[in-house]
């Protein structure tokens, strides 16, 4: 049902998305109520018994969201008026969090802005030592990138005394398609820079792949497992890809740290990360291989470590089988523990929005109990510092790792 509401039509939404709302989910969902938003509409006014509840940014071009939550409070009309000053708004709040916080006392790579969790729906953006990635996750915001641009551009050198061009400035278009970044440059292709995390050094490539090289969305809870690192001396990196944990146990003066990754070049890449390093190599050993048919070969040679990371696609495919992540932990958890030794700890993580961190410790707790395995749960570790999530979307919490001991 449609109504007049000053200038903006007011929609009726689904009455659970209401609730939704009102709990804090950001998102609208396509049915049969969403897919009656007018198409041309940039802003939709959602009603909930005939008024006006929330202010939503329309994204008609998302195979799943139809709209995501702007505000819920105030004047709708207004804010639609004074969209742009709201959005300079947020995007200042959002990066002075991130200086108040000294950040960039540890590292050079962090978000600037992350999504829904600083109330910028569908809108990460990304520090990268001097370069800036601005990632859309709906279209939305793609007639907003000149102002976003400007924003930027003083704010850095305003605050971070750094003079960004329009060759720092990079663009990702990350809703429907999977592309590599794009320098608002066109004569730069690509661009390979350092990037610096505790005082370790990775390579990040712009422009070549989808993904740059690290997963800035994991520095934070390398930071809180910084103890246990230092106490351990073997480290197992299952699912590698460019290796930050294994550079991260290196730097930490571990004397064993065995990678593990299907992919070639990833592997080749982390190579490259220990060279940057000048971390010993004697003590770092690559595998190039599925992670099953090398913990088994460990298993077989009697192999132990102190540690082991476990950080799996959420689900991916060797040629020989699809995986998925919550499911597989059921194969590796039993093999994982005969690597551990006596006091070791394993840190299990899950990549997905689509299964709550109560669901994936229920999955683990079940494995141990089924299998016997000697295994006790430590403490659980979600998103932190620049990646804030928001009561009420346990989608926006879609990393989370557990700590798990052997006794």
């Amino acid at each position: 049902m449609e109504r007049s509401h000053q200038q903006t039509k007011t929609y009726d939404i689904h009455p659970i998305s209401i609730k939704q709302i009102i709990k804090g989910h950001p998102w609208v969902t396509i049915d049969k109520y969403s897919e009656q938003f007018n198409p041309r509409e940039k802003f939709i006014v959602a009603a909930n018994k005939k008024r006006p509840f929330a202010l939503l940014i329309h994204d008609p071009t998302h195979k799943n969201i139809r709209a995501r939550v702007w505000s819920t409070r105030g004047d709708f009309q207004k804010s639609i008026k004074n969209f742009k000053g709201e959005l300079k708004q947020r995007l200042i709040k959002s990066f002075d969090s991130r200086i108040q916080n000294k950040i960039l006392d540890q590292r050079n790579n962090f978000y600037l802005v992350f999504g829904e969790g600083d109330e910028l729906p569908g809108l990460n953006i990304q520090y990268l030592n001097g370069e800036i990635l601005i990632q859309f996750y709906m279209n939305f915001w793609e007639q907003y990138q000149d102002d976003l641009f400007k924003i930027i551009l003083i704010y850095c050198k305003e605050h971070l005394s750094e003079n960004i061009t329009r060759n720092n400035l990079w663009i990702q278009k990350r809703a429907d398609i999977k592309e590599p970044a794009k320098c608002l440059d066109p004569n730069i292709s690509f661009k390979e820079i350092t990037v610096t995390e505790f005082f370790v050094k990775y390579k990040v490539v712009l422009g070549k792949f989808y993904d740059h090289g690290i997963y800035t969305d994991m520095s934070a809870i390398r930071a809180k497992l910084s103890g246990l690192f230092d106490e351990s001396k073997s480290v197992l990196n299952l699912f590698s890809y460019t290796g930050a944990f294994s550079l991260y146990a290196l730097k930490k003066d571990a004397q064993k740290v065995v990678s593990i990754d299907l992919s070639e070049t990833y592997v080749e890449w982390l190579e490259e990360n220990i060279k940057l390093n000048n971390f010993d190599k004697d003590k770092h050993q690559s595998i190039v291989s599925s992670v099953s048919a090398a913990i088994s070969k460990m298993i077989k040679d009697q192999d132990q470590f102190e540690l082991i990371i476990s950080d799996p696609p959420s689900s991916s495919s060797d040629k020989n089988k699809r995986s998925n992540a919550f499911n597989d932990y059921k194969e590796y958890l039993p093999k994982y523990a005969e690597l551990l030794a006596k006091d070791g700890h394993l840190i299990a993580f899950l990549n997905t929005h689509k299964t709550t961190m109560r669901k994936f410790e229920d999955q683990i707790v079940q494995i141990i109990k089924d299998k016997n395995l000697p295994l006790k749960l430590v403490s659980k570790h979600y998103l932190a510092e620049d990646c804030p999530h928001k009561k009420g979307f346990p989608e926006g919490s879609y990393l989370k790792g557990i700590l798990l001991k052997k006794s």
